[in-house]
């Protein structure tokens, strides 16, 4: 081999070895990329379910006929952030940090319906809803499920609190329940608009 295809040779393996260096350097950048894309989104919807829209599932049956076992929810939490749960409204919730402790419980959200808010005074007559010394209407109540019972001695909701009951009035831990009692307006998470899955029963509540 000459002297000049030798140096002819070495300068093709510099060129090759500098193209190598680019790719392998525009290889790690694709990647850094990637990765900061992968970040972008996760940061984006872990803040969309902290602030906006969060998935919740139903457990239970306490929300019968309106709700089922294993309906998935959206529940949204801008609306809350400027106005107060209405009569009627299907609320996220936590429970008093003592039903908790004291029923074991695990420390999860509950599903419940606003039945009265701040000034309400709410007790039943034969297994009706009164409020305010008024029967409430309440079409989203199945006839078996209809019957309201343990609020004999009338309860007048606190300012800044709200009341809750199952649709499943026979089978619902509620307000009720004196563990539980009026929902603070802090402790509930959002508003529940439509059941999302499974898409048989998808619908707006």
């Amino acid at each position: 081999m000459t002297e000049r295809e030798t140096e002819e040779r070495k300068k093709m393996q510099r060129l090759v070895e500098e193209r190598n260096d680019r790719l392998n350097g525009g290889r790690l950048w694709r990647i850094v990329d990637l990765v900061i894309n992968l970040v972008a989104i996760f940061v984006f919807v872990f803040a969309i379910r902290a602030t906006v829209l969060e998935p919740v599932r139903v457990d239970g049956e306490s929300m019968l006929d309106t709700l089922q076992n294993n309906d998935y929810l959206f529940v949204e939490k801008v609306t809350y952030a400027f106005s107060s749960p209405q009569a009627g409204d299907i609320v996220i919730c936590y429970y008093p940090d003592e039903y908790y402790e004291v029923s074991n419980k695990a420390y999860r959200t509950r599903v419940k319906r606003v039945v009265a808010v701040a000034g309400d005074t709410v007790e039943t007559k034969d297994g009706v809803l009164y409020v305010n010394g008024e029967p409430v209407s309440e079409p989203y109540l199945s006839a078996s499920r209809s019957k309201t019972e343990r609020i004999s001695t009338p309860v007048t909701v606190g300012e800044g609190e709200v009341y809750v009951l199952g649709d499943n009035r026979v089978n619902s831990n509620d307000s009720r329940n004196s563990m539980v009692g009026p929902i603070p307006l802090e402790r509930i998470v959002g508003k529940a608009h439509f059941v999302l899955l499974p898409f048989s029963h998808w619908r707006t509540v």
